[in-house]
């Protein structure tokens, strides 16, 4: 079953296979009624697999969660058994630390407290605990901020997992009485919580009894999450994400790690003064320091949709364009209705409307999120007139030098001149740089990362000592990172 044009069950259309594992293949398909994609796993008949196929699809059918796939049908043929499920896009975790390497301790955090979420909603679902028993990061899926859980194949109830002979799990995951054959219970899940914890943070597996210290608070808790003893770790999947939530703020209540929404608006007094380019770079580089970010089209060029078009690329279900690894999300009419995303910062990209940039900046603010806003000026000598179009209407939507002193409002100088004008008075207390030349938007390496960075300064930080203690830590294990084993 390889051809793109197998039709199964006379509704199916094959596209391509996405996976091929212990238990049978996976395909993408195409329902050809409702036009729309769903994940088709196989496995023959004959195999002694085929069993626990069908309970996984039992199994499926009862649980009623958005980051779990849905189950729509079970068909067969004369060879196969095939499951067919809604269709999650995304990354695995597998191959988002892969690509990034260790994550920093902001997205550990919140992606840790989504993963507890989905093993407490296991845990929790029916009356007896479904356990999960392969927390591992190719089974772990994240898409635009959200983290999803596919792969059932080992999951089972309390009671008939420990009437089990025979048990599976995944090197560097796997916890100890899977191993010698003890029992099993949700604190079976928690321990893996921790070795995923633990895969975020270093980059590899952590072999158990590896004797590894991981440094601060989040290294107790994953160190607790991993006791080869159940009675020593957190009793539920609840009570490390709540260990994980108190890392957010110190014992004064001092907010430790920044983990709010963050707004980025850019625009400009005038047309063809790079915007966009400069937008597109801010997202890359927050994407690649391991910040998820968002591009949002809120001009109306059509770029994205251009882009989109000339590189065979199609909007997913939630209308976001995935061009060179950096999530774009074109300009939609008000009566368009999306599923939401979860990224935690988005950089918006208002081209020549200055005035709705503004306005989006103090309703972000008001509704008690982190905001800035970036202008950016043209750099030649006969840009004075759109600066001083600029500076009234930044007066018109009552942003000026109080608002200019508080770092809310910066001014980006692009394509920069000698002789150039300097800030209006009313906008001399801005912070100000000049863009350095990056040809590449999606690639903002050397000066122009140094640039990115020096721009987003103090907003994205995130606990400064925390964080240096880890990173510290996290350099000085990564020749161990890449001796340990693959996932």
């Amino acid at each position: 079953m390889t051809a793109k044009d197998t039709v199964l069950f006379g509704k199916y259309q094959l596209i391509r296979i996405l996976g091929q594992g212990r238990n049978g293949d996976v395909f993408l398909a195409r329902h050809l009624e409702l036009d729309a994609y769903r994940a088709i796993k196989r496995v023959l008949k004959s195999s002694a697999r085929c069993e626990q196929f069908r309970r996984e699809a039992l199994l499926l059918k009862r649980l009623k969660h958005p980051c779990i796939p849905i189950v729509y049908d079970l068909e067969e043929d004369s060879q196969f058994s095939y499951l067919v499920e809604e269709f999650l896009e995304g990354d695995s975790l597998y191959d988002l630390v892969q690509s990034r390497g260790p994550l920093n301790q902001d997205a550990v955090i919140r992606y840790g407290i989504q993963i507890c979420g989905l093993v407490q909603y296991l845990h929790s679902a029916e009356t007896i605990p479904i356990l999960y028993l392969d927390l591992q990061p190719r089974n772990l899926l994240v898409c635009h901020g959200q983290v999803k859980l596919l792969d059932f194949d080992r999951s089972d109830t309390l009671m008939e997992a420990n009437e089990v002979e025979e048990r599976y799990g995944t090197e560097g995951f796997v916890a100890p009485e899977q191993r010698n054959g003890g029992y099993l219970d949700v604190r079976t899940d928690v321990y893996q919580i921790g070795a995923i914890l633990a895969y975020m943070s270093v980059g590899a597996p952590q072999a158990e009894g590896s004797g590894m210290t991981l440094p601060g608070e989040l290294g107790s808790i994953i160190r607790r999450c991993r006791q080869a003893d159940p009675d020593r770790r957190y009793a539920s999947a609840d009570e490390v994400a709540e260990a994980l939530g108190g890392l957010r703020y110190g014992a004064n209540g001092q907010r430790l790690i920044q983990i709010p929404s963050l707004t980025i608006a850019l625009a400009s007094a005038r047309a063809g003064a790079g915007t966009t380019h400069i937008a597109i770079g801010l997202a890359c580089w927050l994407n690649r320091q391991g910040y998820p970010a968002l591009y949002e089209e809120k001009n109306r060029s059509g770029d994205v949709r251009a882009m989109g078009e000339r590189l065979g690329i199609s909007a997913d279900s939630y209308g976001i364009y995935t061009i060179r690894k950096l999530p774009m999300m074109p300009r939609y009419g008000d009566a368009v209705q999306l599923a939401a995303h979860a990224y935690p910062t988005v950089v918006s990209d208002y081209g020549t409307e200055i005035t709705e940039a503004a306005g989006a900046v103090s309703a972000a603010r008001e509704a008690g999120g982190k905001a800035v806003l970036l202008i950016v000026c043209g750099g030649k000598w006969w840009d004075g007139s759109s600066i001083e179009t600029l500076s009234a209407l930044l007066s018109d939507a009552g942003i000026g030098a109080e608002e200019g002193g508080r770092g809310g409002l910066i001014l980006l100088y692009n394509r920069v001149a000698a002789g150039a004008l300097s800030p209006p008075a009313s906008l001399r207390r801005c912070r100000s740089f000049k863009v350095p030349y990056f040809a590449d938007p999606f690639r903002p390496e050397g000066e122009a990362g140094s640039f990115c960075g020096a721009v987003l300064a103090g907003h994205m930080r995130d606990g400064e000592e925390v964080k240096g203690q880890w990173h510290a830590f996290i350099r000085k294990i990564t020749s161990w990172g890449s001796r340990g084993s693959s996932a």
